[in-house]
């Protein structure tokens, strides 16, 4: 398996991982091997050694308590912010919540009337449709049950209900 880094950054990682003596002694040997037969790759470990001494060189500022406070400032102003707009979320969806069941009680109520409506209207509409002959009963006294089915007939009430029924 060849593990020879391939990319500028591979080379420049492996090439730190050597500055900083973190590579295995077998890694190790490999660098120092590649260093001594190939230029460009020197010239690019002596390019990452000059930028580690320039680093040093760098004046190193240390942060005060101002700088410390104002930073845990910040980060409790924004996690303050996090939580209220999170408390703000779980509300809205709790809210949705409520009004999803109301919505769906409500349509519950609404299809129970109509169904409790329409079974209980069923006997009615016999009724309704029976209401001709029910008013002729008065009318026609004691006839023989005969004679009057004879004169229902013939004042059309049975032919209506037959129409109705084809």
């Amino acid at each position: 398996m060849n593990t020879e880094p391939h990319t500028t950054a591979d080379l420049d990682e492996e090439l730190v991982a050597y500055l900083d003596g973190e590579l295995d002694p077998a890694a190790c040997a490999r660098v120092e091997r590649r260093l001594a037969d190939d230029p460009a790759y020197r010239s690019r470990l002596a390019g990452l050694e000059r930028a580690w001494d320039l680093l040093d060189t760098l004046q190193r500022t240390e942060a005060d308590d101002n700088f410390t406070r104002s930073t845990v400032e910040m980060v409790a102003l924004r996690a303050e912010d996090e939580v209220a707009t999170e408390t703000r979320s779980a509300r809205q969806l709790r809210g949705l919540a409520w009004a999803g069941l109301a919505a769906a009680a409500c349509l519950a109520a609404a299809l129970g009337f109509v169904a409790i409506r329409a079974r209980l209207e069923r006997p009615n509409r016999a009724l309704a449709r029976d209401l001709p002959v029910i008013e002729k009963i008065d009318q026609l006294g004691n006839v023989d049950s005969v004679d009057f089915l004879q004169q229902l007939q013939n004042e059309g009430l049975f032919a209506a209900e037959v129409a109705n029924e084809e």
